[in-house]
């Protein structure tokens, strides 16, 4: 009886193994594959036009030649922008702002097919918000008031970045002005204007405390006054006689005369005395 084995089919597989490891061996060669990295978005480009959707972190295939894959970074970035603007009172301010921002993951691909990548978003996009961003706000400002209100410069800024990057689907994270400079002859002009201000304040404190003092003395001169009176008003001679007898020591004082000493008897009576 003919066996119904074919010996043929183990040859073959074991011919096709080899095959399929070359084919993905190509394939890798080629670049079949793209590997998404955490905090990336793959946009996929055929013949050059942008796919709708974006790759997520992962492993992708592509078709060699064919496609290729944009690498966007969706992790926050940090875009710093110097800036010379006019206050409302005509002084030249430099300011320097630290803006973060990160891409929206979902938008990835509109972004580079009207943007480009983050660093042409950075470029074309984000310093110019922040630029334009500076002189609006700086113009409704008196140079010194930019520094004493910071907060409130700080967070107008922000608000006009956030308003000018929202139609490029980018996020604001935060902004911060690190520092404002103005020119030597103003800075001057400030550190006079404290120095004296603060003399002033001085001054003012100085004052006060000579006014206080001062009340302070009428006060305890009023009521030094007000109880000599008192005491006027309530010593009789009758008292003022009963102290000088608790007062006198047995001893009766003596005047000096021709005829010698002679002791000197006046109003106080001396008990047994008449």
């Amino acid at each position: 009886m003919p066996s119904s084995s074919n010996p043929g089919l183990p040859d073959l597989s074991r011919a096709i193994g080899p095959v399929i490891v070359v084919l993905a061996l190509i394939a890798i060669a080629f670049g079949a594959f793209v590997q998404i990295g955490p905090g990336q978005r793959g946009v996929l480009m055929t013949w050059g036009a942008v796919q709708q959707g974006v790759l997520d972190p992962g492993l992708h295939m592509k078709i060699p030649f064919m496609q290729s894959v944009a690498k966007m970074d969706v992790q926050i970035h940090n875009s710093q922008a110097s800036e010379t603007a006019a206050s409302m009172d005509l002084q030249d301010v430099e300011s320097e702002v630290a803006v973060n921002w990160h891409i929206l993951p979902a938008d990835a691909e509109w972004i580079y097919q009207h943007v480009g990548d983050e660093r042409a978003l950075g470029a074309r996009v984000i310093k110019p918000a922040i630029s334009n961003a500076v002189k609006a706000v700086t113009a409704h400002f008196n140079a010194e008031d930019l520094v004493v209100h910071r907060d409130d410069v700080r967070n107008q800024i922000e608000s006009q970045i956030k308003s000018a990057l929202t139609p490029y689907r980018v996020v604001v994270d935060s902004v911060n002005i690190t520092n404002f400079q103005f020119s030597p002859q103003y800075a001057q002009a400030i550190e006079e204007k404290q120095v004296a201000q603060q003399k002033a304040l001085q001054a003012t404190y100085d004052l006060q405390k000579a006014k206080v003092r001062a009340l302070q003395r009428i006060v305890e001169a009023t009521a030094q006054s007000k109880a000599q009176a008192l005491l006027r008003q309530t010593l009789t001679p009758e008292i003022i006689q009963q102290e000088a007898i608790q007062k006198w020591n047995g001893v009766l004082p003596t005047v000096t005369s021709g005829g010698g000493v002679l002791p000197m008897i006046g109003n106080v009576s001396v008990a047994g005395a008449h």
